[in-house]
């Protein structure tokens, strides 16, 4: 399944995801968004039934993500994920388009999300398609720190001081734990893939805060107990693109992949025990399974339903690269008390 995306104007946008990716507008859209300041294009999203990705292709097109999840279930999502997820698609896939600064901010768990905001909590994988030579990602503390240090140097501006600075290159990974601590700038398109949520609490926004007429609602007093205050983990977080091949990333949330297609690729979702999603990077690829085609190329968002069987994927002359991704077996929490 594909899916028309939903591009949304930021500040902090730019028109580099026109130019590297080729978008478009979703349809009905193409008056109301200026692509020259595009910050977010939402690939593939679930919001409930009133705001839910529309399938452009196949016998389904014109239906959304909701409509299909409510008829079809397990066969769409897996019957794990569907117990436990119910009628809410669990991932939120999208792209970012950087040329100011993204606010430094932080997301909470899911335990803090459903307790405050009745929502999921914002663990997230960055992945760099793009970058000028000038851009920065922030990311977690450098060294250990406290709610009070934190708070004084957001107020005085010098938070970035106490945060790890990357330059990032096409193919670094970040996974992005909820509780970490991140912002970044200059001239870079991420794609993004994260849990279903807009759990999203602003720290710092570089001064904008100050002024009236630039102010944002900020979050730090309400965030200052999600924050991880610990040095960050660089080592068991960041993947640099030299080593992003294969598993990046593997955790309750998400389970991902880097593929540097320069021969076939076969897959079964039964290997997977879930649906599963390709974010195409670079170059182009046919997908084609029983009965079934799909050209894709750089910029494109598929989903492999559960239940649909396997499925091949041959890079074009040049090869594709292609980020995988899906939700391993969900175990139920141990009790404490009842393992005693």
């Amino acid at each position: 399944m594909r899916f028309a995306p939903l591009q949304v104007e930021k500040r902090w946008g730019g028109n580099a995801l026109k130019n590297k990716l080729g978008k478009k507008a979703a349809p009905g859209q193409e008056d109301k968004v200026d692509l020259e300041s595009i910050g977010e294009s939402f690939e593939l999203y679930e919001f409930g039934e009133d705001h839910s990705s529309p399938i452009v292709n196949g016998f389904l097109a014109g239906n959304s993500i909701s409509d299909i999840l409510e008829t079809y279930l397990g066969d769409l999502v897996g019957d794990n994920i569907y117990e436990y997820f119910g009628n809410q698609f669990p991932l939120l896939i999208k792209y970012l388009n950087v040329e100011g600064r993204l606010s430094v901010q932080v997301h909470p768990t899911d335990e803090v999300a459903a307790e405050r905001y009745d929502c999921l909590g914002k663990s997230e994988f960055w992945y760099v398609v793009d970058a000028k030579p000038d851009a920065k990602v922030y990311m977690g503390l450098n060294r250990d720190s406290s709610a009070a240090e934190f708070y004084e140097k957001c107020h005085d501006g010098s938070i970035v001081d106490l945060m790890n600075v990357y330059h990032p290159k096409p193919g670094d990974c970040f996974y992005i734990k909820a509780g970490t601590v991140h912002a970044a700038e200059g001239g870079i398109v991420i794609a993004e893939i994260q849990e279903n949520s807009d759990a999203t609490l602003r720290l710092y926004d570089w001064g904008f805060e100050n002024n009236p007429a630039t102010r944002r609602e900020m979050h730090l007093d309400e965030a200052i107990d999600c924050i991880d205050y610990e040095k960050y983990k660089a080592s068991e977080l960041f993947r640099p693109a030299a080593e992003a091949r294969g598993v990046v990333c593997d955790c309750r949330w998400f389970t991902i992949s880097i593929l540097p297609l320069r021969e076939r690729y076969e897959a079964d979702p039964d290997k997977f025990n879930s649906f599963v999603l390709y974010m195409c990077t670079s170059g182009a690829a046919t997908l084609t399974w029983d009965g079934g085609k799909e050209e894709i190329a750089a910029g494109d968002t598929v989903l492999i339903p559960a239940a649909m069987g396997a499925y091949c994927f041959t890079p074009a002359p040049g090869g594709a690269n292609l980020i995988e991704a899906h939700i391993r077996k969900i175990e139920e929490d141990k009790d404490e008390y009842l393992e005693k």
